[in-house]
């Protein structure tokens, strides 16, 4: 979770009226569950050290590329936050560990926390510093059937994740937990702009977060000393 890493946008989409969205297909994606099963692992597994480098990527004096990226997305969809003010009842997808709450959170009327790591919840938990009501919910957002709707839906770092088959399915998901007038803001890797993630990935697994870049829209990463894989698209700026 957190701001776009590598370079992105940042966007809103605006829910046009009152309803809930048409009915679509069967998810064609249950091929991929494997690699959703190993996604999850990591953010469950690595939840605290995923966390410490994270954290570590908006100390100033941190001038790594990814370092960069990370707080100039922060700034982008910061500023975003602040045009589309009041966010009124907000859901964050994919929270993670909290990272970017303080960022909107003075702007909301309540917060909702949805992840599929119980474990990066609970270091969110932990991080909470805010007068907006904020409840936690550990689910999966591919099977999560929500009992509210939301006067804006974010999430940051995820879009890249939802595997191509399930992309029309995510956004209907989305759209029914919109309510009348909601808005989606979110952000995500730009496929015009340079990644971050490593060329050449080591035979063994590094002891330090190691990305690597993707291939088939499946991303490698190493952290620590452990091998996992995660879906991992690109998009383009305009479709």
């Amino acid at each position: 979770a957190g701001a776009a890493r590598g370079g992105g946008g940042a966007s809103t989409r605006r829910r046009p009226g009152p309803g809930r969205a048409g009915e679509v297909g069967t998810d064609p994606g249950g091929g991929d569950r494997g690699l959703i099963a190993e996604q999850i692992d990591f953010y469950r597994a690595a939840a605290e050290p995923f966390d410490r480098w994270l954290t570590g990527l908006l100390t100033e004096g941190n001038d790594a590329p990814a370092a960069r990226a990370y707080r100039a997305g922060r700034d982008l969809i910061g500023g975003v936050f602040e045009r589309s003010a009041p966010l009124g009842r907000v859901l964050e997808i994919a929270a993670g560990t909290g990272t970017l709450v303080d960022l909107y959170a003075r702007h909301a009327e309540s917060v909702v926390l949805l992840d599929a790591s119980p474990e990066s919840l609970a270091i969110a938990a932990r991080r909470l510093d805010t007068v907006a009501p904020v409840d936690l919910v550990a689910a999966d957002i591919f099977a999560w059937e929500g009992a509210w709707t939301f006067d804006t839906v974010i999430f940051t770092a995820w879009l890249h994740h939802v595997p191509r088959a399930r992309f029309d399915t995510f956004w209907h998901t989305v759209r029914s937990l919109l309510a009348a007038g909601g808005r989606v803001v979110f952000d995500f890797p730009d496929a015009r702009l340079p990644t971050t993630a490593h060329a050449e990935m080591p035979a063994e697994p590094s002891t330090a977060y190691g990305f690597y870049a993707p291939v088939d829209g499946v991303g490698t990463r190493d952290h620590p000393g452990r091998r996992w894989r995660g879906g991992h698209h690109v998009w383009e700026r305009d479709g």
